[in-house]
């Protein structure tokens, strides 16, 4: 048995009131002149320019996450506090600020996490290290890289806004992970500063940031966009205030090196030597919904250089907007405008994912050791839904059409033991004739689905329960077992895989090669000898735990859960001469490609190491299909390669790989994916083994 602990948050700083002391304290009241003098008028010099296609930069969700932060789920953000209604429609995210942390019920803002840095260190004196299920930046491998990716972007509305509205950008370095604490941040009104008056912007903004520069209010400005940086934070609006509605159209943070610079030069007649220009950007040539792109840029200036990189995949139509210097400014009097110019066409950057070899792609073990997979088509994939001796952990079990769905049930104690969660179990059925080789399977993965109630969000979702752990052993769990860290679930259908072989006896937390390890930290449980996975060779017992549902969450539907399936797979394999079916989906159409070429390797970081020959071509037969995509199954030994169906991301791509000159090995596949002006690189997260 154990018992969870709570993943605790940054209680919110008193840093924050910074922008609202100083910031605020700036403003003087209304007053001065209202309109412009004389007539004006102002136009693009060379609006051809912005009539062009460009390939979009290089991005960091794009190219490290592979799923650029365009909007088109909820979990673009990846982590949020103080929300309410949170969803996503039509490429656009929205919440409402609730004005309190469901999580603890004090007051606050709300903040969005782009990046999350996940849970990965003790945080105000609680346990939470994290089992790696989410690119989070905990693990290095998704943290930004701040010397190449230092220009952010973003399209956000913040309605309604008072002139007091300041926002907020934070970032962390910390390893092992800790929430940004506004060491590192920049923040600013986010209004026009006229001669008088702060006039708040209402509706829809684009933010554009250089983060090698200072930004925001000098008086509200700390630490250096450096190293890697693992967690990212956008506070919309830092005073709490219920009701605030939050729309974010896009978030990209690019290379400004990796994408072309146009320049946009206007020609102006009638206006003041202090005037100035605004550009706006819009999706449409009527400017629907516009939103500023430049502003208060001096007219004298004659030109703005745009970096194509901060804008996403899309069209964008351009406007200029002469305003009056001597009025407020420029803030309120508009004196002249240009028509729409555009469209400027930036196409997507090429995403191949691997789906073979990939961690759901391998041997089963269900399937080959059991004979059928634990595809939940019936009661007999779960051995049990209890401890031996403890009440029900799980109720309202049923199965339907290949789907289970169950409640997780809470007890305060359990033989005399209190506990803070449903400790929900339930135990697969192993075959105790064939128990788990764990020298070759090694990928837990779960098709699975949980949601909370609308008037809650993520924040309060994982406090209250929303993890999984996984528990194995051979003789028993005190004697060899071992136990995960708590990882932390979604809202919506997922699929969530973890490397078991990546666990190791645990170090002190003090140790930071801790925050690599899947197990438990001993400080936090000592019930499981934690021996390991590979270390005890087989396994005659697998335990998932869906659910920790606490108290709060019972009743609320965050309790209830559904699984389509579980796996427990090897590595993929194949015999040396026969082909291997390399299978990838790529987000844009195929044709539009110059070329997709595949390679193997032994070391991930030198992708393009040794090509990878493909099959000959098989002469058609007389009739029927040609045989060019046969897809070849072989045996080995007693374990079958048959598989379940994976999920292809996007259009599919197939690659018959000749492995009759490779030598026996393990190798990663990658491919080399060359779009218009430049090339890509993408390889498996699993190998390919090669066997003589």
């Amino acid at each position: 048995m154990h018992q969870s602990r709570p993943l605790s948050r940054l209680t919110r700083p008193a840093l924050l009131f910074w922008a609202i002391l100083l910031l605020v304290g700036q403003a003087v009241p209304l007053g001065g002149r209202t309109a412009a003098q004389g007539s004006a008028s102002i136009g693009f010099a060379a609006p051809d320019a912005l009539t062009v296609s460009v390939d979009a930069g290089d991005d960091f969700a794009t190219t490290v996450l592979g799923d650029p932060w365009d909007m088109d789920r909820a979990r673009d953000i990846q982590y949020e506090i103080g929300f309410a209604g949170i969803g996503a429609a039509n490429g656009i995210w929205s919440g409402t600020y609730s004005g309190v942390d469901h999580a603890s019920g004090a007051q606050t803002s709300g903040y969005l996490f782009p990046l999350f840095q996940g849970f990965s260190t003790p945080i105000q004196g609680l346990l939470s290290q994290e089992l790696p299920l989410n690119k989070v930046g905990a693990q290095d491998r998704y943290a930004i890289d701040a010397s190449r990716y230092t220009r952010l972007t973003y399209r956000m509305s913040v309605t309604p806004r008072s002139a007091q509205g300041p926002f907020a950008v934070m970032w962390t370095n910390a390893r092992p992970v800790t929430w940004p604490d506004g060491s590192q941040r920049f923040a600013d009104l986010d209004a026009c500063q006229g001669t008088t008056a702060f006039f708040p912007w209402n509706g829809w903004r684009v933010y554009d940031f250089d983060m090698t520069r200072p930004n925001g209010a000098p008086n509200a400005r700390a630490g250096a966009w450096q190293g890697l940086v693992r967690g990212l934070r956008i506070d919309p609006l830092v005073i709490p205030q219920a009701g605030v509605q939050v729309s974010v159209d896009w978030i990209r943070l690019s290379d400004p090196a990796s994408a072309p610079t146009i320049a946009i030069p206007w020609s102006a007649a009638g206006a003041a030597a202090n005037d100035r220009v605004d550009i706006y950007i819009a999706d449409n040539p009527q400017g629907r919904d516009a939103a500023p792109l430049a502003h208060g840029l001096p007219v004298s200036a004659g030109r703005y250089e745009l970096a194509t990189s901060i804008l996403p995949p899309g069209q964008h139509y351009f406007q200029l907007r002469l305003k009056d210097g001597a009025s407020q400014n420029g803030c309120t009097v508009t004196r002249a405008v240009s028509n729409w110019v555009g469209p400027l066409t930036i196409t997507p950057a090429p995403i191949l994912t691997f789906a073979r070899p990939s961690m759901l792609s391998g041997p089963d073990y269900a399937l080959s050791e059991l004979g059928r997979a634990w595809d939940m088509q019936s009661g007999d994939d779960i051995a049990a839904v209890n401890p031996p001796g403890w009440p029900p952990t799980i109720a309202d079990v049923r199965f339907n059409d290949g789907i289970l769905t169950a409640r997780a049930v809470y007890h305060p104690t359990v033989n005399g033991q209190p506990l803070n969660d449903s400790d929900a179990q339930l135990w697969l059925r192993v075959n105790p004739q064939r128990p788990i080789d764990t020298t070759y399977y090694r990928y837990f993965s779960v098709r699975f689905k949980v949601d909370f109630p609308p008037s809650r969000d993520i924040n309060w979702a994982i406090k209250n329960g929303w993890g999984m752990r996984i528990f194995w052993w051979d003789r028993g769990l005190t004697s060899d077992g071992s136990e995960t860290k708590y990882g932390t679930y979604y809202e919506g259908w997922n699929i969530y895989s973890v490397d078991l072989a990546r666990s190791f006896p645990p170090l002190p937390l003090s140790d930071p090669r801790q925050a690599d390890n899947i197990l438990t930290p001993r400080e936090e449980s000592t019930f499981p000898n934690q021996a390991g996975w590979t270390q005890i060779r087989q396994a005659r017992a697998l335990r998932f735990d869906p659910l920790e549902t606490t108290p709060a969450a019972v009743g609320t539907g965050a309790d209830v859960f559904q699984i389509d399936w579980i796996r427990l797979t090897a590595n993929d394999e194949v015999r040396r001469g026969q082909p291997f079916t390399v299978e990838a989906g790529v987000n844009v159409p195929p044709s539009t490609l110059r070329s997709v070429t595949f390679f193997y390797t032994n070391n991930r970081q030198d992708p393009f190491q040794s090509p990878a020959r493909p099959v000959a071509a098989e002469p058609p037969a007389a009739t029927g299909p040609t045989n060019a995509f046969r897809v070849h199954l072989p045996l080995m030994g007693n374990r079958t390669l048959a598989r379940n169906p994976v999920p292809i991301v996007g259009n599919p791509l197939t690659f018959q790989w000749d492995t009759s000159t490779v030598a026996p090995g393990t190798y990663y596949v990658c491919a080399r994916v060359e779009s218009a002006s430049r090339a890509y690189s993408y390889c498996s997260e699993t190998p390919v083994v090669v066997r003589p």
